[in-house]
């Protein structure tokens, strides 16, 4: 079992660093991106990298890791890694942006008792999968072995070991999220999620702002609500029926969810 809390629980917020992991064709994000995150995480505990290619982001509380020429994914991440001292990281991707606030008290006790079970992964984004449980107060629990998607990056934990041993030269992100969920099959470290009871009420909350290139229609009244909309014209906006596609790919997902029932590889 997973505890909520525990009074054994100790706190290494001093072995966590958050690492947003981009490219320079995707600074167009980066604006919205910390808008998003001092905004709505004013008082994160832990040093915050970007990782880019060639190109900087101009703000004193980021540290900038610049990779060279862009490669592929994996490879430019694992250069990003060798500039890493902490043995944890969170991993964010920079087009997923933070809507309500975080309450960091909480989020560090999830990260916490991750740490004190010695995982390998920790998915902090309330989406699938997910972990069924039979405990109300339970936020998270274990992701079996052989499920779809059991290693996606989006928003999550790792032991930065377990990351580094499970990434493979030569992927894109697509490619490490499908065969790198294959090869964490094989790893002794425990990976977990969060669990449906958090649905309501996720330690995070966040809305996808791009799908394949394109911004996903969900963001656009975001953008404009947080006086983002100047961000707009700088990438095509996905069609109507791109849009029904992820619509109704979410609804599919959902009803695994509903089912408690897990999508096997």
């Amino acid at each position: 079992m997973i505890e909520k809390k525990s009074k054994f629980i100790t706190n290494r917020d001093n072995d966590v660093s958050l690492l947003v992991v981009s490219c320079d064709a995707y600074k167009d994000l980066w604006r919205p991106f910390f808008h998003s995150l001092f905004k709505y995480w004013p008082d994160c505990p832990y040093p915050i990298f970007l990782g880019s290619n060639e190109s900087e982001y101009s703000d004193p509380r980021i540290k900038s890791i610049l990779v060279g020429p862009d490669k592929d994914y994996s490879s430019n991440l694992l250069a990003m890694l060798d500039r890493i001292e902490t043995p944890w990281l969170i991993l964010w991707i920079e087009d997923l942006l933070l809507t309500s606030p975080i309450n960091t008290a909480r989020l560090s006790n999830l990260i916490a008792v991750a740490q004190n079970h010695q995982a390998g992964y920790l998915k902090l984004s309330a989406n699938t999968p997910w972990a069924f449980t039979n405990n109300w107060e339970q936020e998270m629990g274990p992701v079996p072995k052989g499920i779809k998607y059991r290693a996606t990056i989006g928003i999550s934990l790792w032991n930065k070991d377990v990351l580094i041993r499970l990434l493979s030269p030569g992927e894109s992100a697509w490619q490490m999220e499908c065969n790198g969920s294959l090869r964490s099959n094989s790893f002794d470290e425990p990976f977990y999620c969060l669990s449906t009871n958090v649905r309501s009420n996720p330690p995070l909350s966040f809305v996808n702002a791009v799908i394949k290139g394109l911004w996903n229609r969900n963001v656009l009244p975001f953008l404009k609500k947080e006086g983002l909309g100047d961000c707009i014209p700088n990438r095509p906006i996905q069609s109507f029926w791109s849009y029904l596609y992820t619509k109704m790919y979410l609804y599919r997902l959902d009803v695994y969810r509903r089912l408690r029932k897990y999508w096997y590889e």
